[in-house]
């Protein structure tokens, strides 16, 4: 971010967090549901339903803007497959960043170079490298070269944590640290419709067990992407839902918080911590505030 747009930046954080405007924050624009990988727990890879023409993505950023939204990220499927004619993903980033967006991040899997120098990046891994190569078909090496090779080192590895990675947790953390290739760790739970969140996601007890390893990661000085007040709701699952302030847009219809909105077994053991950063945020939690502030340092 420059200099005009930290100014923007801190007359929407006072509006927002001071004068309590019920603002919109945070959106997601899935610009296609085509992936090339199939894992496991994905629900919504290749389903045919959502391609964004790069005209529709224009009005839909355009549109966010003039609502309220002053931070995006893009998702799919995986979003580096998206192409519409001659346009591709940098196109979309641009014209994010041309209508106003203070910060810009892409959630894709890694396997597509990262050569778009103005966003930042989350990569998804599923855990040490023989387990995220069991899941996702032997690409450790591959996405590894390709953050290694990324035009910017605004890069963070996310795992989604369910019973296939968990006890794996701590190895995780040390070998994606030990690389020095990323910014940060972030991590979510398993959120998933309940008969499967039965089978892979976690009781109550393993969940705040699960937090706890992770927590102790952080204060052991490993660079986890959580907040202390984020942690807490997550491992007492209590905070206000659904969040109004953040949307998911898709080619054929939006989402208030996710697009698991509708689905209330879903909500009930919700592990977006990105969402729950942003109710902690927005209840003013000092922890959330400064993690939000550093991800808006690296965001593109």
């Amino acid at each position: 971010m420059n200099a005009r747009q930290w100014a923007a930046a801190a007359v929407y954080g006072f509006r927002l967090l001071v004068l309590r405007q019920k603002l919109p924050f945070f959106v997601g624009l899935v610009m296609t549901d085509a992936c090339n990988l199939d894992c496991f727990y994905c629900r919504t890879k290749n389903l045919g339903q959502s391609h964004f023409t790069f005209e529709q993505a224009q009005r839909t950023i355009a549109d966010a803007y003039r609502r309220g939204h002053r931070f995006l990220y893009i998702t799919g499927g995986e979003p580096t497959l998206w192409r519409d004619g001659l346009h591709q993903l940098a196109d979309v980033v641009d014209c994010a960043h041309q209508t106003g967006f203070f910060s810009v991040f892409v959630y894709t899997n890694g396997t597509a170079p990262l050569d778009i120098d103005h966003c930042g990046y989350v990569i998804t891994i599923d855990g040490p490298k023989r387990i995220h190569d069991a899941i996702r078909g032997g690409t450790w090496d591959l996405i590894m070269r390709n953050v290694e090779q990324a035009r910017r080192r605004s890069v963070y590895a996310s795992i989604t944590l369910s019973q296939a990675n968990a006890r794996h947790l701590e190895e995780f953390v040390k070998e994606i640290t030990s690389l020095g290739l990323f910014r940060g760790i972030a991590c979510n739970l398993l959120t998933h419709r309940p008969e499967f969140a039965g089978q892979y996601g976690f009781s109550p007890k393993q969940r705040a067990q699960v937090l706890d390893d992770l927590w102790r990661l952080k204060r052991s000085g490993y660079p986890i992407a959580l907040s202390h007040a984020a942690y807490r709701a997550l491992r007492e699952n209590r905070w206000k839902r659904p969040i109004e302030q953040v949307e998911v847009i898709t080619s054929l219809r939006s989402f208030s918080c996710c697009r698991d909105v509708e689905h209330p077994a879903v909500c009930e053991t919700c592990g977006y911590a990105g969402a729950v950063e942003v109710s902690q945020l927005l209840a003013l939690k000092p922890s959330a505030l400064a993690q939000a502030l550093q991800m808006m340092r690296l965001g593109g």
